[in-house]
């Protein structure tokens, strides 16, 4: 397994391919699966389609425009290029976004096990509520019709059957805030094979977000609304 830097890429070709061998080396996607995106001016990058995530370069990442059309010819973008260009579209506050298949999110959405509940203070801090989003087709433009409706209200999405996308300012954010949903998932997952999960209280969460606040820490608006 390659060394990786503990240094992160500022946001463009290079910090994609970086953030595709970090998320291959932790075992969240496999082979071709799974695509990573940044905002730009014109549009947003966007890694290859058919390509080993293990295997990207800068050199093969794909520039597009808004609409998702590539700004080079013979370029052809993940299949999930619609996906990420609603993202755009509806959430001016994100700058990048992922798509994996980690293990644990990937049994969670499967065994209907729900990660909206706040669970863990990680959880509610990083993350906020996340939602279950129907099976649709992968690649589809299903896929982005059936999250439309979700993404302005939430920073990451259990996709039935086909593992997750996370939004962040940056990538770095987008990582930090996947590696915290799996390791709720991995717990979830663990805590229902013996028992019932006890989320947090409202009192213990209105206790949380107001000290995550006074230490700069943004909190999803959907679970402030959710304490009100």
């Amino acid at each position: 397994m390659a060394i990786i830097a503990d240094t992160w890429k500022q946001d463009g070709r290079e910090a994609i391919a970086d953030v595709c061998h970090r998320l291959y080396a932790k075992d969240y996607l496999v082979a071709t699966s799974g695509n990573v995106s940044i905002r730009t001016d014109e549009g947003f990058l966007i890694t290859p389609a058919q390509t080993r995530k293990d295997a990207v370069t800068p050199e093969c990442i794909v520039a597009c425009d808004r609409e998702g059309t590539p700004l080079t010819a013979h370029t052809r973008p993940s299949s999930e290029i619609h996906m990420h260009r609603e993202v755009y579209r509806l959430r001016p506050d994100i700058g990048a976004a992922i798509h994996a298949h980690p293990q644990y999110c990937l049994a969670c959405s499967l065994a209907d096990i729900s990660l909206t509940e706040m669970l863990l203070p990680e959880l509610a801090i990083y993350i906020g509520p996340v939602p279950s989003v129907p099976y649709a087709t992968p690649g589809t433009k299903e896929m982005a019709a059936v999250l439309e409706p979700l993404l302005p209200k939430h920073n990451a999405f259990l996709l039935k059957r086909h593992g997750v996308l996370v939004l962040g300012t940056d990538l770095k954010d987008a990582f930090n805030r996947l590696e915290h949903l799996e390791h709720v998932a991995h717990v979830a997952h663990l805590v229902c094979s013996i028992g019932t999960i006890e989320p947090l209280t409202k009192t213990e969460l209105r206790k949380l977000t107001a000290h995550a606040r006074k230490i700069g820490q943004q909190i999803s608006q959907t679970l402030l609304d959710l304490l009100e």
